[in-house]
């Protein structure tokens, strides 16, 4: 009999999709091999070649959208039966089977462990049904009071859009995008990452048996390079980008000429403050959830842990104790409670910025075991005594600097003193002061005495500093990919004001 941990590795590895691309209502093979492999994370052993459209092939996808928009069918269906298809998508994407294939394929790809591909698996179904929602609440169109009678204020998608996805998160995120479009009614392009493309390509397998209008929603494979030929086509009309800051400044550049609209949710070094009267126990739970959700890889995770010095010293033995407990091990299993970095690129980057650290005079503090396995484990890290300038840059992986503070406005200098502004944690019993300092964080959203995976509740989730532009949410993501138009009766001014 096969151990445990080989059977459920060769179990995920045959339910990966093929690599295929949809382009213009047909499904094809992308012609280009790009000489890389999607690995196993858990053992570094290959598991799929990369794969990447040709240019014709993504000419062709381009064409077939700007058609789609031109049309106009997808748009001009009404609201109420757009919402029943992204309803039947949501269901589709219900069933236990595909929610647990989805969680499997993403956690031996990306790393992350099952327990927590899953709940992004259950995420899908969700912002589906959250689109069609707005579609049957009448958002897209209201009418306002004139001076002769309502006015009509709709809106409208911009044009055909683009949607690129990373390879962390890559089940909720792309999720996310595809039905946000659909739902604005604006021809989509999906771009998932090479990386982890296969969630994205179980969702297209749905929405293809959907039957929309050609054209309405397609999907290409590949890296950045088809990336730079849909967002520099004038036919593409929007881009939305999740993704590192190089890349989000590359494509702001190459949308600025043309004023085309561009949401970019990019990274995170994203400060967690603790108060001398903050639980302690709660913080550390906190901190060791920052530095191990996901295996650190993505935008939220914990980057610097600001404390009061009264407390940093027990902090850290609550801290050490808590860490000491984590489980890294194989990301299928269901007792590891942290996985692998996704791939090599990723590892050998945290682990420069380790020592980068360490030369800069930091001490690493390391209490988690690493598993005897070949992958691209690495243990949640502490690095304590570094100068502030130092730190102000995004590590992205399951490392968090500590800085301490003696008085409420060097704790505020230290959680702004980083040019992200994603998120903030804040932990204080006084919570009167916990939400004024929270309200001085200049970060898009500061959760108070808790850490977790999801944002606060249905508010916008705002880009602020180097995380992008933009603002994310079911409403603001549906409203990116449209203009506002007003239509109705006016008054006539007078020539001259005679």
């Amino acid at each position: 009999m096969q151990p445990a941990n080989l059977q459920d590795t060769t179990a995920a590895e045959s339910d990966l999709p093929p690599l295929r691309a949809f382009i213009d209502g047909d499904i094809v093979v992308p012609e280009v091999d790009r000489e890389n492999m999607v690995s196993n994370s858990n053992d570094r052993q290959p598991l799929q070649a990369q794969l990447s459209c040709s240019p014709e092939q993504v000419e062709a996808a381009i064409a077939s959208a700007d058609a789609a928009y031109q049309s106009g069918e997808w748009e001009n269906t009404p609201p109420d039966e757009r919402a029943a298809i992204l309803e039947n998508i949501a269901d589709k994407l219900d069933t236990r089977e595909t929610r647990e294939r989805i969680a499997r394929i993403d956690s031996i790809t990306t790393g992350a462990v099952i327990n927590v591909t899953r709940k992004m698996a259950q995420l899908a179904p969700f912002v589906f049904r959250h689109a069609a929602q707005y579609l049957r609440d009448g958002k897209l169109q209201q009418n306002l009071p004139g001076k002769r009678g309502d006015v009509e204020y709709f809106r409208r998608p911009w044009g055909p859009t683009l949607l690129v996805s990373p390879w962390n998160g890559p089940t909720a995120i792309g999720s996310h995008k595809i039905a946000s479009a659909l739902a604005a009614g604006a021809p989509c392009i999906a771009k998932p990452s090479e990386w982890a493309p296969h969630s994205a390509l179980i969702m297209a397998e749905i929405i293809h048996d959907m039957q929309l209008p050609r054209g309405t929603f397609q999907l290409t494979c590949g890296s950045r390079h088809i990336g730079g030929q849909m967002i520099n086509d004038p036919r593409i009309k929007s881009v939305s980008f999740t993704g590192g800051t190089a890349g989000g400044r590359v494509i702001a550049s190459a949308c600025a000429a043309d004023f085309k609209p561009t949401q970019l949710e990019l990274g995170g070094n994203n400060p967690l403050i603790v108060f001398e009267d903050a639980n302690l126990e709660q913080a550390a739970i906190g901190i060791a959830y920052g530095l191990t959700n996901l295996n650190a890889q993505w935008c939220r995770a914990l980057g610097r842990i600001v404390v009061h010095t009264s407390v940093k010293e027990a902090l850290l033995e609550r801290v050490i104790s808590e860490l000491e407990k984590i489980r890294i091990g194989n990301s299928l299993e269901e007792a590891s409670d942290m996985g692998p970095q996704i791939h090599q690129q990723q590892y050998d980057s945290v682990l420069e910025d380790i020592d980068r650290l360490l030369q800069n005079g930091g001490q690493v503090i390391q209490p988690s075991s690493l598993p005897d396995l070949p992958g691209f484990f690495i243990p949640p890290t502490l690095v304590d005594g570094c100068p502030e300038d130092a730190t102000r840059e995004e590590i992205f992986g399951p490392v968090a600097a500590i800085h301490s503070f003696n008085t409420q406005d060097q704790a505020l200098q230290l959680a702004n003193g980083t040019d992200y502004g994603l998120a903030a944690y804040v932990y204080s019993e006084d919570k009167q002061r916990a939400f004024a300092f929270s309200r001085s964080i200049r970060t898009g959203s500061v959760k108070i005495n808790g850490y977790s995976l999801l944002a606060l509740s249905s508010a916008p989730r705002g880009a602020w500093g180097l995380y992008g532009l933009g603002e994310e949410g079911t409403d603001a993501s549906i409203e990116f990919f449209t203009g506002a138009r007003a239509v109705g009766l006016s008054t006539q001014d007078a020539i001259g004001g005679r």
